[in-house]
């Protein structure tokens, strides 16, 4: 009735002839649409093979207008910062506050081991 696409034995022996006997009794949709019976194969690709493909390619114009939406949107979480003014995400410290402060304890840290280090000698 059909013709049958049988799994080659030299490709792969220990799979051929498993498929092969259950090539005799599936039958798909997919037999049906392309005339070829894949097998037990073709009953776990199922329908996938037949629609994964677009029929069209998607043009330029339409791929830009559905990415439209997707632009940057301006920040509704900024306040200005208590300590300088500059704006921050509220919630989080600012950057600059944060830098000076990294920086004064930087030199904190110096000051307290140099101390250490002249006590000791």
């Amino acid at each position: 009735m059909f013709a049958r696409a049988l799994v080659r034995p030299a490709a792969f022996p220990h799979l051929a002839t498993a498929l092969n006997a259950a090539a005799r009794f599936v039958q798909t949709p997919m037999t049906l649409a392309i005339g070829v019976n894949l097998g037990l194969l073709g009953g776990l690709l199922g329908e996938m093979i037949l629609r994964a493909v677009p029929k069209q390619r998607t043009s330029h114009a339409k791929k830009r207008k559905r990415m439209a939406t997707k632009g940057l949107k301006n920040r509704q979480d900024l306040t200005p910062c208590l300590g300088c003014g500059r704006p921050k995400l509220s919630a989080h410290i600012c950057r600059n506050c944060y830098s000076d402060i990294r920086k004064k304890l930087k030199g904190m840290r110096r000051e307290a081991e140099e101390a250490k280090t002249s006590v000791s000698n």
